[in-house]
């Protein structure tokens, strides 16, 4: 019970990190946070399951809204224990960020619409990928 709240609590906390604009120019900052948690048993409904593992990995915040034609700067800290990926396909961002490293990664909105922001390094079920929505 505790680690969940320790997550949601982390997970609220990194929600109100937003992104600030000057003239065209956005930054955003992004935290990698990974939750380990195990429950040694739950019984739903009359069936038990035990020794549940559930690796987790959440950028917070989830959500980055830039404006087209942006320069768009987002400082990405990794707070997992293990090296985790930031990747956006359609903007060719393709990063690795070591454990406990923190990188700067530069773009200009040149697309609109909404791009999935993931970890190309791990299968995508353990990540709650985020998006970058470009508006015009």
């Amino acid at each position: 019970m505790k680690k969940t709240i320790t997550m949601f609590a982390s997970l609220a906390l990194g929600l109100l990190l937003v992104g600030t604009a000057q003239a065209n120019d956005q930054k955003f900052k992004v935290v990698i946070n990974a939750y380990d948690t195990n429950i040694p048993e739950l019984n739903i409904e009359g069936v038990t399951v035990k020794n549940i593992r559930a690796f987790n990995v959440i950028n917070a915040p989830e959500t980055l809204v830039v404006k087209k034609n942006s320069k768009v700067t987002i400082t990405v800290e990794n707070k997992s224990p293990i090296s985790e990926g930031f990747s956006i396909d359609e903007y060719g961002i393709k990063e690795v960020l070591k454990a406990g490293e923190t990188k700067d990664i530069t773009l200009v909105a040149k697309k609109s619409g909404a791009f999935t922001i993931y970890c190309q390094l791990h299968p995508l079920n353990i990540h709650l990928s985020g998006t970058l929505n470009v508006i015009d």
